[in-house]
This record gives C-alpha cells, sequence and structure tokens, in this order.
C-alpha cells in the first residue's frame, strides 16, 4: 500500500502535512510488517492521517509519526482533525485543528482493565471502552486507570472513534505491546510492540461464543431505514450496551455514523460525500461483495451480542446471499404496497439450518409525529414517524422492549 503525502494549510495560514490512506475495501494486518512513511515528511509540522482504514492502522501511523509537532486524526463529523499527540504549546491534544464547529458535548467515558482469552489459550490484559457522545475534548484530560500493568500487554478493546483508538495507543506505549481489538474483523492487531515475540501486523483472535441474533432492515428508499438502523443502535447505547451491538452496513456508499451525524449539521455537505464514495467505492462484483459482507456478518454473529444489519435501496437478488447470515428482520416502509414484497424476499429458506428469518417489527413510516401500536402477535406492527435526520432523536420504546429480548446477558 503507497501513502500519499499532502502539504495543505489550516485556517490561520499554518502548513501542516495529510498522510492519504488510499481506499481499500479489505486491509490485511500484515500490511503493517513492511508499511512505511511517505517520503518527503518534516516533523517540525503537524501531520494529520486522513482515509477510511481500521483503528489499528491509524494508530501505528500516528506512532511512527509521534515525532510530528503534532499528530492529528481527520474527523468528518466535524471537518476537521482531532489532535491525538501534540509536542508543541500551541496545539492541545483534543483540539480540532481546521473546524470551526463547537463539539462540547456531555458524553460518557470508561476505561476499564480487565483480561480477554484468545483462541490459543493466552490471557491478556485488556482496556476496555465504553464511550457514549464524547467530544475530542476529553482528551485534553483523559486519565488511565492506575490498575493498569505496564509490564504487560494492553489490547484496546471496545466501539469508539478512531481518534481515540490511537490516542489511547499513543499513551500506552511503555506497555510491553499493544494491540487494537477491530470488530469487522473480528481480530486484535499487534500495532506497536517492544518484545521481539510480536510485531506490529500479528494478529489473533477471541474465544468465539455461540452465534447471536442479527436483525437485519428492509424497506423501500426514503422510508427512514438507515435512520432507524442508527437510531435504534444509539439508543441500545446510551442504556448501556455500547460493546454489545454492532451496526453492520453492507452498502458501499460510506454511509456511516458520521453520515448520521453530520445530517444534523451540514447535511448537504454529507449527501455530496455519500454520492462521491459511493461511485469511488462500487464493487466491480457485487454477488462477490456481498458473499464477503455475509461472512463478515456470521463472524461479527460469534464476538457481540447483537448485529444490526443496514441492506439499503430495493430488494436484490444479489442481497439474498446475506439473508441466512442473519435471523430475523425489521421491515420500515412509507408504502402499505410494499410491505408484502419485503415479508417475501426475507422468508428464504436457510438451507443450513432449515429456517426462516423470524419477524420482529413491521413500521408503517409517515412523515407525522405519530405512534399507533396495531399488532402485538405474530409481530409488532405500528405507525410511526417522522423519520428524518435531526428530527428523530429516539425510537420507539414498544421496539426497543422487542430488541432488547435478543440481546442476551
Amino acid at each position: 500500500m503507497k501513502l500519499k503525502l499532502i502539504c495543505e494549510y489550516d485556517a490561520e495560514g499554518q502548513p501542516y502535512q495529510k498522510i492519504q490512506i488510499p481506499h481499500n475495501n479489505q486491509l490485511p494486518a500484515e500490511i503493517l510488517k513492511e508499511l512505511e512513511l511517505p517520503e518527503g515528511i518534516d516533523f517540525n509540522y503537524g501531520v494529520v492521517i486522513d482515509g477510511k482504514a481500521p483503528n489499528w492502522l491509524y494508530s501505528n501511523l500516528a506512532c511512527q509519526c509521534q515525532n510530528a509537532s503534532w499528530v492529528g486524526c481527520y474527523y468528518p463529523q466535524l471537518e476537521g482533525a482531532v489532535v491525538v499527540h501534540s509536542q508543541t504549546p500551541t496545539v492541545k491534544v483534543g483540539q480540532i485543528q481546521g473546524s470551526t464547529k463547537n463539539n462540547l458535548l456531555n458524553g460518557n467515558l470508561e476505561l476499564k482493565v480487565n483480561e480477554v482469552i484468545t483462541i490459543d489459550g493466552d490471557r491478556y490484559q485488556c482496556l476496555l471502552i465504553h464511550a457514549v457522545d464524547i467530544s475530542p475534548q476529553a482528551l485534553d484530560s483523559l486519565t488511565l486507570p492506575n490498575n493498569l500493568n505496564w509490564n504487560r500487554e494492553v489490547v484496546l478493546w471496545g466501539q469508539a472513534p478512531v481518534w481515540l483508538y490511537t490516542h489511547l495507543v499513543m499513551r500506552c506505549q511503555q506497555a510491553s505491546w499493544i494491540a487494537c481489538y477491530n470488530i469487522r474483523t473480528t481480530e486484535a492487531v499487534v500495532v506497536v510492540s517492544q518484545c521481539p515475540e510480536l510485531v506490529p501486523g500479528d494478529k489473533f483472535k477471541l474465544v468465539p461464543k455461540s452465534p447471536c441474533p442479527a436483525i437485519v432492515f428492509g424497506g423501500p428508499p426514503n422510508s427512514g431505514k438507515s435512520l432507524l438502523g442508527y437510531t435504534l443502535k444509539q439508543t441500545l447505547v446510551k442504556m448501556g450496551w455500547n460493546n454489545k451491538v454492532y451496526l453492520h452496513r453492507t452498502t458501499w456508499d460510506g454511509e456511516g455514523d458520521w453520515f448520521a451525524q453530520m445530517m444534523h449539521t451540514n447535511p448537504e455537505l454529507a449527501n455530496e460525500l455519500s454520492e462521491i464514495a459511493g461511485r469511488r467505492k462500487k464493487p466491480e462484483n457485487t454477488a462477490e461483495y456481498f458473499s464477503q459482507q455475509a461472512e463478515v456478518i456470521k463472524e461479527i454473529r460469534r464476538y457481540t451480542d447483537l448485529v444490526l444489519v443496514d441492506l439499503g435501496g430495493m430488494p436484490r437478488e444479489a442481497d439474498k446471499i446475506l439473508l441466512p447470515s442473519c435471523s430475523h428482520y425489521i421491515i420500515i416502509s412509507n408504502s402499505l404496497e410494499a410491505v408484502p414484497e419485503w415479508h417475501k424476499f426475507f422468508q428464504i429458506l436457510n438451507t443450513d439450518t432449515q429456517k426462516q428469518l423470524i419477524p420482529l417489527t413491521v413500521i408503517h413510516s409517515v412523515e407525522d409525529k405519530k405512534l399507533k401500536i396495531l399488532n402485538r402477535e405474530p409481530y409488532l406492527e405500528m405507525v410511526a414517524g417522522p423519520w428524518h435526520y435531526g428530527e428523530t432523536e429516539t425510537v420507539p420504546q414498544e421496539l426497543v422492549e422487542e430488541v432488547m429480548k435478543l440481546i442476551r446477558e
């Protein structure tokens, strides 16, 4: 993988350098074993890391750049770079370079020390991250748990922004070695090491569990499908299920959490970036792409407690490859006539288990502020709305209760 170096200027006209990570749907951890910084970096100036990449890649690059004046991770939601490391008094850790947006949130950040067990039986010290609606400014006052053993390894685990992972790796470099867990690949990847037995790029898996439920969302465009998935996840996260629920998006348009958050502040830019990403990242072979996504879902189900799967768009033949990897489905539709079509689409027999997907909820999406329960058996059916970014902050409690029944304790 070849990294690109770009020279840019901030709002005050001060120069900095950007390391651009090229897009790649599948980045193997082994690339760290031969990864080199682009030529020409001047460490007298700041360095920003930018691109869609795993937490372990950002963390490794940041450590390689730690002699720079400051290091930042580009954060699309704020259209700026979060400073994760600084050696200059004029730039503080947690500062957002190049952004005029105020992101002071009253979020919750907890760091706890426990252990994880690998499939080989090794027990490693783990720094568990519980982060909900945290602001980059929280980095400036972040303290590490007193019971971290610096004579051991540190495995970072939890759903958190890449800039938080990167900052924590920078803070933990005195440990024997550091690894970042990536739920999408269900691997922990070594990013920094001071021991000869392990080098950056080495990886390991944790002990898997029996597959957890996976709920797939379906419905016509503009019904609120992606917003429902995001809002449901956020609702569960705020209830304390942060590291038990994973939202997996199967489309290639780049509409991650950043898109949902940016739609609150700059919807025009969010849609523009999504369209650019969709054109750039469209796979050449969609059947192969969805087959890979199906395997990803199966794997994730063995390492978390609930998976939410966002299909996107109208039902396609290629999407059917994903269905045997799921267990339940939710339909959200702004068209009454489309509901039977989606039921039929989801009711495919799994040749491995001889089971069909279980209907969990049907939501008739409306523009008005409304909630009406139509049926509770054989599945929850309701009329609910509106489903617009910036207006919909929570999902109906009745839906939350149905989903909570599936989350294993």
